[in-house]
C-alpha cells in the first residue's frame, strides 16, 4: 500500500489518533482537526491509521475532497459505511454499492434505505437535500449496527466548493448530534481551516482539537534521510544541510533523496557527497522540468489563477527578499496598501503565507529560496544564455551551502546575537503570547557560573524602551541556574525589561514553571527556530 511506503515517523500524531478512538468507545468523544503545510504527510497518516485499524467495532469512512463532486462524496461516503460493515462481519465484499446495499439489506433496512432515498436526491438533482440526508447516514448506521464511526474528510475546507447551502452549518448540526461518530478533518489550507472551524464548525459539543502536522524536526529528517537513501552514505553535515534547506519537508527531502540516491548509483559510488547533491538540487529545483521547479511553478501558477499574476508574483517575490511589513511589501511592489493587504489575506488562507503580529513572511524555506534564486529571475530575464544562469545557479547554491556550514560552526551566543541586530520593532505570536522585538542599540556577552562552577551565557541588549537580558542553555537549565540570574540580575543598575530563557535542552515543569513565575518568557529550539525562518537565517541544529 501506498502509504505504507511512504510513511515516516509522526509516531505521536498516531497514537493521538488511537487514544481518540478508544475515547470514544468509552463515551468521550473529541473530534481533531489535522492542519498543516502541503504534502507533509497528513493524508498517508490518516491513511496508515485506517489501513492499520482492527477494530470490528470501529466502521471508517475516508473521503479525499480535492477535485471531487458530490456523487463521489455520496458513493464513497455511503459506500464506505457499507462496505466496512460487511468486512469486519465477513459477509461478501462488493464496489457498486447497489450490490452491497442489496446483500446487507436485511442486517440494516433503515441504512440502506436511508441510502436510497438519496439516491433519489441525487437523481433528481436535489443535492443539498441529499447532502443534508448524507451527512444524518452515520447517526442512522450507528444507531442500528451499534458500531461506532470515525469519518475522516481530508481537505475538508473544499467542501465549499461543492455549491451546497449552509455546507459546514449543516455538518456542525449533525456533528453535535451524532455521539457514536469522531469526525477527523485534514486541510493544508491552514489560514482558511481555522476560520471554518472558529466560525462554522464551534460547536456546542463535539469542538475540534487542532493539531499542527507539519515538517520534519531535525532528528527525524536526519533518519528519513539515511532510511530514503538505502546504503547509500552521506555525511552528517550534509543531512542537516538538507533539513535546513528543505526547512524539513517531508515531499521535498524524499524527491531530493530519490535524486541523490539515483545519482550516486549511476556514478557507482557509495557515498553521496556535495557535487552529488549539487547536481541533485539542480536537476529537481533549477532544471525547468524537475520536479519541484514544476512542482512550485505550477503552485505560483494557481495562486494567480489569472488574475493580476503579475500583482501577486511582485509580492511573493518581495517577502522572499526579506519585505515583512506590509509597508515595506507596498514600496517593493508600488502597489496600493488595500490591494496588499487583500492579496496576503488570500495567501494566509491557502497556508503560503505566515502572519506574525505585523511580520508576513513565507515559512516554506525552499519555496522562498525558489522564488528568489529561480522565479525572480527567470521574470527579470533579459540575458537568454542558459549556460550562464545555470553557472550563476550553482554559484549561488555553493554559497547557500557555505553560509549554512559557518553558521553552524558558531558559538550560540554569536547566533544569537546576530538574530537580534536583525530586530526592527516587529511583533509576532508565539504560543498564545505576542511578543514585540525592538531595535537594540547595544548587545553585549556575558558569562555567569552556577554552584558547581558551570558557566552559561548571558546576552545583555539594551534598546530604547529597556534592557533585555537572555539566558542561554544548550544543557539542562536548573532552578539554581534561574535563580543565580536573579540574583546576578538584581546587581543590575536597571531592572530589566524582559528576561528570556533560550533552551535547547527539554525545561522540567518546576524548572518552567520557576522561570514563569519570574515572568521569563522560554523559547526552546522550536520557538528560536521559528525567528531565524523569519529572518532566513539557517535553523540551529542539535
Amino acid at each position: 500500500m501506498e502509504s505504507e511506503k511512504s510513511f515516516f515517523g509522526r509516531q505521536e500524531t498516531l497514537n493521538l489518533l488511537k487514544r481518540r478512538v478508544l475515547d470514544l468507545k468509552e463515551g468521550y468523544r473529541q473530534n481533531l482537526a489535522f492542519l498543516g503545510t502541503p504534502y507533509a504527510g497528513k493524508s498517508f497518516l490518516l491513511q496508515k491509521f485506517i489501513s492499520d485499524l482492527d477494530d470490528k467495532e470501529i466502521i471508517p469512512a475516508y473521503l479525499d475532497l480535492e477535485q471531487k463532486d458530490f456523487r463521489y462524496l455520496f458513493t464513497n461516503f455511503a459506500g464506505s459505511i457499507l462496505y466496512h460493515f460487511a468486512k469486519v462481519n465477513d459477509f461478501p465484499l462488493h464496489n457498486d454499492i447497489n450490490v452491497l446495499s442489496e446483500s446487507i439489506k436485511k442486517y440494516l433496512p433503515q441504512t440502506v434505505r436511508a441510502v436510497s432515498s438519496i439516491q433519489k436526491l441525487i437523481s433528481k438533482k436535489r443535492f443539498t437535500e441529499a447532502y443534508s440526508q448524507l451527512i444524518s447516514l452515520p447517526e442512522v448506521f450507528t444507531l442500528e449496527s451499534g458500531k461506532f464511526c470515525l469519518i475522516v474528510l481530508d481537505e475538508f475546507h473544499l467542501l465549499e466548493d461543492f455549491d451546497l447551502q449552509d455546507v459546514f452549518q449543516e455538518l456542525g448540526k449533525r456533528i453535535m448530534t451524532q455521539k457514536r461518530c469522531l469526525y477527523v478533518v485534514s486541510s493544508s489550507a491552514k489560514g482558511e481551516a481555522k476560520k471554518i472551524l472558529s466560525e462554522k464548525l464551534f460547536l456546542l459539543f463535539g469542538h475540534f482539537e487542532i493539531v499542527e502536522v507539519n515538517s520534519f524536526d531535525a532528528k527525524t529528517a536526519q533518519q528519513f534521510i539515511a532510511q530514503r537513501l538505502g546504503n547509500i552514505r552521506i555525511g552528517e553535515n550534509l543531512k542537516s544541510f538538507l533539513f535546513d534547506f528543505t526547512g524539513g519537508h517531508p515531499f521535498y527531502l524524499d524527491i531530493l533523496a530519490s535524486r541523490i540516491r539515483n545519482l550516486s548509483l549511476m556514478h557507482r559510488q557509495d557515498v553521496a557527497f556535495l557535487p552529488i547533491l549539487s547536481q541533485a538540487v539542480e536537476d529537481t529545483i533549477f532544471n525547468r522540468w524537475g520536479v519541484l521547479s514544476r512542482h512550485f511553478e505550477i503552485l505560483i501558477n494557481s495562486l494567480s489563477a489569472g488574475k493580476s499574476p503579475k500583482e501577486i508574483y511582485s509580492i511573493l517575490v518581495a517577502l522572499s527578499n526579506s519585505q515583512h511589513k506590509i509597508e515595506d511589501i507596498v514600496v517593493a511592489c508600488d502597489l496600493k496598501k488595500s490591494f496588499i493587504r487583500q492579496k496576503i489575506s488570500r495567501l494566509i488562507e491557502l497556508g503560503i503565507v505566515e502572519k506574525s503580529g505585523n511580520f508576513y513572511y513565507l515559512q516554506d524555506k525552499l519555496l522562498r529560496y525558489w522564488i528568489k534564486y529561480i522565479f525572480q529571475k527567470r521574470l527579470n530575464n533579459i540575458d537568454c544564455d542558459p549556460k550562464k544562469q545555470k553557472v550563476d545557479f550553482r554559484k549561488e547554491f555553493a554559497a547557500a551551502v557555505e553560509i549554512f556550514q559557518m553558521a553552524s560552526q558558531k558559538e550560540l551566543s554569536l547566533r544569537i546575537i546576530e538574530l537580534l541586530q536583525c530586530f526592527g520593532n516587529e511583533s509576532f505570536n508565539c504560543q498564545g503570547r505576542r511578543y514585540r522585538l525592538p531595535s537594540f542599540r547595544k548587545i553585549k556577552p556575558i558569562k555567569l557560573r552556577n554552584a558547581n562552577n558551570q558557566s552559561f551565557d548571558i546576552i545583555k541588549a539594551s534598546s530604547e524602551d529597556g534592557l533585555w537580558f537572555i539566558i542561554l542553555k544548550q544543557d539542562s537549565l536548573s532552578e539554581k541556574d534561574v535563580n543565580l540570574f536573579m540574583d546576578e540580575s538584581r546587581k543590575f543598575n536597571q531592572k530589566p525589561q524582559k528576561c528570556v530563557v533560550i533552551s535547547l535542552d527539554s525545561l522540567e515543569d518546576n524548572v518552567r514553571l520557576r522561570a514563569l513565575q519570574e515572568k521569563m518568557w522560554i523559547w526552546s529550539e522550536g520557538e528560536l527556530n521559528l525567528l531565524l525562518n523569519m529572518y532566513d537565517k539557517p535553523y540551529i541544529i542539535q
